[in-house]
């Protein structure tokens, strides 16, 4: 995959961001299954998991994105108001340096996920959308991040 090498203007970047978000809306319901790669982009994948999600979904948009969600933390760029197609991060008591799960902001009110099988939760175990309040608040948030082509 080669990452995009011009600058792009500011309709360029909003155009990227709502395609990211229309190819990550293709993925609701596939099944979360850690480690699994997404390897044909031609092809939705059955499973999946957070960071591939992330990957893929911006590698179809020709935007590099490392694997797996502290590198990806550690590849994009810290924002204060996030917009549709940035990330949002948890890890270990909200410490950056231990990040273990990556979402995607979906639109004003949602993320966008591969979450993990909980048996406590009625939507676990695939791509969901979930409140981003929910995000915010919980105990393990570290915060929303921009692709740096997108800044």
């Amino acid at each position: 995959m080669s990452d995009i090498t011009t600058d792009l203007d500011a309709q360029q970047k909003q155009e990227i961001r709502r395609a990211l978000v229309e190819s990550a809306r293709k993925l609701l319901g596939a099944t979360y299954e850690y480690g699994a790669e997404w390897v044909n982009y031609n092809i939705i994948p059955s499973s999946i998991d957070c960071s591939e999600l992330v990957e893929g979904v911006y590698a179809l948009q020709k935007l590099k994105m490392p694997d797996g969600s502290q590198n990806q933390f550690n590849y994009t760029m810290p924002v204060a108001s996030p917009q549709i197609g940035d990330l949002a991060f948890f890890g270990r008591s909200g410490r950056t340096n231990e990040i273990y799960h990556v979402g995607m902001v979906f639109d004003k009110t949602m993320i966008i996920e591969a979450r993990a099988h909980q048996p406590k939760l009625k939507e676990s175990g695939k791509v969901i959308l979930r409140p981003i309040w929910n995000w915010m608040n919980y105990k393990n948030f570290a915060g929303f991040k921009s692709h740096p082509k997108l800044i």
